[in-house]
């Protein structure tokens, strides 16, 4: 079996074809959709990026905790490259999202061999005393502290073709890897971009597609928060959009490359093809509450991250809205023509399962997932009927129509009727206590099925304990 798995991170499901968008180009993505399975209720796990890449890395959440953390893979932790290597299946990771490997994080462990292609966000990867640190906009704008935004400018500074730029550049690797591979009988490629995640700095020809002759303030990086409390005019907001959705494109057009090469190869009928996301960002859209990017706390400021500083007291607290929380997330089976779509609730967990079913291993345990295989085959209906996400100090249970958060150490909880709030901006807590006990009852159910502590999931409070 030979099986390719794409994350694109921040990629927002709402920006590809195939889930309605009618703006932004997507036609590579969207014919792998085409003639793949659609899951249209597909969320995240644990939040945001590192954790996300340990939920599908280890099927499960960290030891102890729900939630996996932003933190290295442990020794004891096994990981779905090692599972697979006791097969003799080799694997290789191909990536630029370097904080998946960088400052002590491990998350190559157990693959046969892995590659970073340096330089994304503040890799501290080069040194260029020619190159000045400039602020395109006041710095308290700008999520980076400067020194890391001043490491940002250095990595980009001598980009000429588009291959200097980081997706493009991780995806002509990861041909030419396949190009000396793809005779193998078996292998996993995990293909990790950190575009369309800020900085959108996409090359120009991108941006043009979408707000062409732009001459105001440009946001690469903004702080996150509330947009218009941090002063971004709308037509500032326009052209944020277009530079994520000209990142947006670039990545489509070169997984387009890749899929292009699968039938050069001819291996596009004998391989399995995954394209997911870790989760989505808000550009103070409908649904986003005013926000941008992806904060669900902001200080008094209404700003995170303002210049890498720690938010302003007192704080305030946001619901994993939809537009980050829910994910796109396509399969194609080999050989598989005909797209179908899909409704069940699915996870970043079920996708560990998932692939070890693609190679004929058996689930462990300790795994909390579920294959998706007989979903697409029509063989089952259903894995679960909610949604479990957060941190280890937000947890929330998500439905077609529910968004149920609760948080330690504070009792504010909130729920959200979709169905009568589309934009998600009403607290409907009180008046929906039977709703609330299924919910909560949701979560402690995750908790349990992980053995966390009782003392840690009553930390989340109790359904009664709100009334």
């Amino acid at each position: 079996m030979k099986v390719i798995y794409m994350i694109a991170d921040s990629f927002r499901r709402d920006h590809l074809g195939t889930y309605g968008n009618d703006w932004i180009r997507t036609p590579n993505l969207d014919k792998l959709a085409s003639e793949s399975a659609v899951f249209e209720n597909a969320y995240i796990g644990s939040f945001p990026t590192v954790p996300n890449r340990r939920d599908t890395l280890l099927g499960h959440g960290d030891i102890g905790l729900p939630f996996n953390r932003w933190k290295p893979l442990e020794n004891q932790e096994v990981t779905l490259p090692e599972r697979l290597a006791e097969k003799n299946i080799p694997s290789m990771w191909i990536g630029d999202t370097q904080n998946n490997v960088t400052r002590g994080i491990n998350l190559h462990k157990g693959y046969t061999a892995w590659y970073l292609n340096r330089g994304q966000e503040a890799d501290p990867c080069w040194l260029d005393a020619n190159v000045p640190l400039e602020w395109p906009v006041p710095h308290e704008l700008i999520r980076y502290r400067a020194e890391w935004w001043h490491q940002i400018l250095i990595n980009r500074a001598h980009r000429q073709v588009e291959t200097d730029w980081f997706a493009p550049g991780t995806y002509s690797t990861a041909i030419k890897w396949l190009e000396r591979n793809y005779r193998r009988d078996d292998f996993f490629l995990w293909i990790d971009t950190f575009d369309p995640h800020e900085p959108w700095d996409p090359p120009q020809h991108y941006v043009e597609m979408y707000d062409p002759g732009y001459t105001g303030r440009v946001f690469e990086a903004p702080t996150y928060g509330l947009r218009k409390m941090m002063g971004i005019t709308d037509q500032e907001l326009q052209h944020i959009r277009a530079r994520y959705a000209g990142e947006v494109t670039m990545v489509d057009t070169w997984i387009g490359q890749l899929l292009t090469t699968l039938e050069r190869l001819g291996i596009a009928e004998e391989t399995l093809v995954i394209f997911t996301s870790d989760h989505g960002t808000m550009f103070d859209t409908p649904g986003d509450n005013g926000l941008l990017c992806k904060p669900n706390t902001v200080g008094a400021d209404g700003m995170l991250m303002s210049a890498g500083r720690p938010p302003e007291n007192p704080i305030r607290y946001f619901p994993i809205f939809e537009n980050v929380a829910r994910i796109p997330l396509m399969v194609r089976l080999p050989g598989m023509k005909d797209g179908k779509r899909i409704k069940e609730i699915v996870q970043p967990w079920d996708l560990t399962v998932t692939l070890l079913d693609a190679f004929g291993i058996s689930k462990p345990p300790e795994l909390i997932g579920e294959s998706l295989l007989p979903l697409i085959h029509s063989e089952k209906r259903r894995i679960r009927d909610t949604a479990i996400c957060g941190t280890n100090m937000l947890a929330q249970a998500m439905t077609g129509r529910w968004i149920y958060t609760v948080w330690r150490g504070q009792r504010d909880p909130s729920l959200i009727d979709l169905n009568a709030d589309p934009l998600a901006e009403t607290n409907v807590f009180d008046d929906y206590p039977g709703v609330v006990r299924r919910l909560h009852g949701a979560i402690v159910q995750f908790m349990r099925q992980q053995n966390i502590s009782e003392e840690f999931i009553t930390s989340f409070g109790t359904p009664e304990a709100f009334s």
